[in-house]
């Protein structure tokens, strides 16, 4: 298991931009190489998202990436992480695309705790995509694109779905090396 920045929940909770970076020692041990897919799994706002889900969803998730012939980052799992956690992480291991599976915030209803949401944190290391992205955007110093696929759990996209959701999704964003709006745009062109 390894750390972001925020010590304790305190600290998570009133300092985002604590979570959001991993601990130094955390980086240390980091497997650098690159890679297509790092899998991040944090436990965000609700652990209980990750507990209820993940077992379901990650199975198909990885047999999804796998059978596309992607090379896979060891998965890595984290405590106290917030959703840029994806890009430091991506710049540490050289991985193109990084899915982080979160916890989200608890509320709502009796299960919205266990509400799991998957961001996929496109890396622009081609110098045309990021030319393409930063028209697109409007920002010329974009590095990162984001995929989001919320409201996992028995209530709404349930986490076997969402696996192969994601797996495809995933799978897309490498191949038209785009990810978010842009990338809709480009399936709908194409």
């Amino acid at each position: 298991m390894l750390d972001s920045e925020a010590r304790d929940k305190e600290s998570h909770l009133n300092s985002p931009h604590l979570g959001a970076r991993l601990s130094p020692r955390s980086e240390e041990q980091l497997e650098r190489g690159e890679c297509d897919v790092q899998i991040v799994v944090s436990d965000g706002l609700s652990a209980e998202a990750v507990h209820a889900n993940l077992a379901e969803l990650y199975p198909v998730l990885y047999d999804g990436l796998e059978s596309r012939g992607l090379k896979l980052g060891r998965p890595i799992a984290m405590r106290y992480g917030r959703v840029k956690l994806a890009e430091h992480v991506a710049q540490c291991t050289g991985a193109r695309l990084t899915i982080l599976l979160i916890g989200e915030r608890p509320g709502g209803d009796a299960l919205a705790s266990r509400s799991l949401s998957a961001y996929l944190a496109y890396q622009l290391v081609d110098d045309d995509a990021r030319r393409h992205a930063a028209r697109f955007s409007g920002n010329a110093d974009i590095r990162f694109e984001y995929t989001v696929i919320s409201n996992i759990y028995s209530g709404g996209l349930i986490p076997v779905e969402a696996g192969s959701v994601i797996a495809e999704k995933a799978w897309q964003i490498l191949e038209k090396q785009a990810a978010g709006n842009r990338l809709e745009q480009l399936i709908k062109g194409a």
